[in-house]
């Protein structure tokens, strides 16, 4: 464009008086004899104009200023409706006082009506939902939260044994599942993400037969990525799965497993966790017995996440392992030697809804579990809680008992 074109659109644009004559204002500073802007560093300001000129300057050149008048006539309809709401808002402030003042502001002592239709029926059990002043523990409703929890996790169940006939077998899943343990470290990940990554990969492979070995680990990173976005609060990026995977996977094969996934799961990814019933039995135990303390409950987690690499835990209710881990956990930091049946007392029975009876065909698994950990090939977990940040709760001589190896007998056999 030549120089004098280009002087003919800014003697336009300066007659409009508009918006656009701060910019060509700014602009025309800048233009050289050759055209070209001189000063790379200066921008134009569409609306502020340019800032190195005072604003006399820049409203003398803008054209002359408009006075500004104020409309002589105001509609009285609109003013008569305003007032009426004005009117209106105060007469409910004061009403609203009055009954607020009337109100009891903090209940001390629950009533009938505030008490958990769960809460009415514990058969002389310790109620250990007294908090109603911490709104966080929601004590009103968290019976009837782990009520509609147990009855949630029943309807997705994970069947037993559903590999059978699959071209991927349970050795290959237990692989995966070590090296996921090491990668949700790597990342730094909440545990309940591990513990959804295995349960969304498991309940996604008991629906699609067709899966072969190239695409397991695409199944186990991408569930990984599905359960770092419903439980993190900043998730990794797609990019750092790709990376994980040594470039094996790109980022739109991620991106097609992910709606795979999400589409066999029908979006339900709100089955409930074993961690989730763990620190809701904690609590129970610690409410009853002084003696139970943070050590019990590290020692449940540690034995729950070796049941994740093992093909024959899977298709227990998280409920049921969760109850399983603690009762075992009392039992080997018993200092008093008790019996089994009498730590898992009536008040656990009754918040968890299981015997100590129906929880021995788990707990025998678990003690041939922690025998076989010394050895196993699979050591992820064991490393991860011999840390202290976890007290070293992997390397503790309780788990080396002769009660361990009593109850690990009928495991071994079958």
């Amino acid at each position: 464009m030549s120089l004098s074109r280009l002087e003919d659109i800014t003697a336009n644009l300066l007659r409009d008086g508009g918006e656009n004559a701060a910019v060509t204002r700014g602009k025309q500073g800048l233009l050289s004899t050759s055209g070209k802007v001189n000063g790379q560093g200066l921008k134009p300001r569409a609306v502020l104009g340019d800032l190195s000129r005072n604003a006399r300057t820049t409203v003398t050149n803008a054209g002359p200023e408009k006075e500004f008048k104020k409309p002589t006539n105001f509609p009285v309809k609109v003013l008569k409706k305003q007032t009426q709401e004005i009117e209106k808002i105060e007469k409910i402030s004061v009403e609203q006082l009055v009954i607020d003042e009337k109100k009891t502001v903090v209940q001390e002592t629950p009533t009938e009506k505030t008490i958990s239709f769960s809460s009415r029926n514990l058969n002389n059990v310790q109620d250990i939902d007294t908090e109603f002043n911490n709104p966080q523990l929601v004590a009103i409703y968290v019976k009837d939260i782990y009520r509609y929890l147990h009855e949630l996790e029943v309807r997705s169940p994970i069947k037993a044994n559903y590999m059978e006939g699959y071209k991927v077998n349970p050795k290959m899943r237990s692989i995966l599942i070590d090296w996921m343990v090491e990668v949700h470290g790597r990342f730094k990940l909440l545990q309940e993400t591990l513990f959804l990554t295995v349960a969304i990969m498991d309940r996604f492979l008991q629906m699609e037969v067709t899966i072969v070995r190239h695409e397991l680990q695409l199944v186990g990173l991408t569930a990984m990525f599905v359960a770092s976005k419903f439980e993190e609060m900043y998730a990794p990026e797609i990019h750092d799965f790709v990376f994980m995977s040594d470039k094996a996977y790109t980022k739109n094969d991620i991106l097609m497993m992910e709606y795979r996934i999400l589409k066999a799961l029908d979006f339900s990814l709100g089955r409930p966790l074993p961690l989730h019933f763990l620190r809701r039995y904690t609590k129970v135990a610690t409410s009853v017995s002084d003696e139970v303390d943070v050590l019990h409950h590290t020692l449940s987690k540690y034995l729950m996440e070796l049941t994740l690499t093992e093909y024959e835990f899977c298709h227990y209710l998280p409920s049921q392992l969760a109850a399983a881990c603690l009762c075992l956990a009392l039992k080997i930091l018993d200092e008093k030697d008790s019996l089994i049946n009498i730590l898992w007392n009536d008040t656990l029975v009754h918040y968890s809804g299981y015997l100590c009876e129906s929880l021995e065909p788990v707990i025998e698994k678990l003690c041939a579990l922690i025998i076989k950990s010394d050895t196993y090939k699979f050591q992820a977990v064991r490393k991860k809680y011999a840390s202290t940040k976890f007290y070293g709760i992997s390397t503790i001589q309780h788990l080396k008992c002769p009660f361990i190896n009593l109850f690990a007998k009928p495991a071994v056999k079958n």
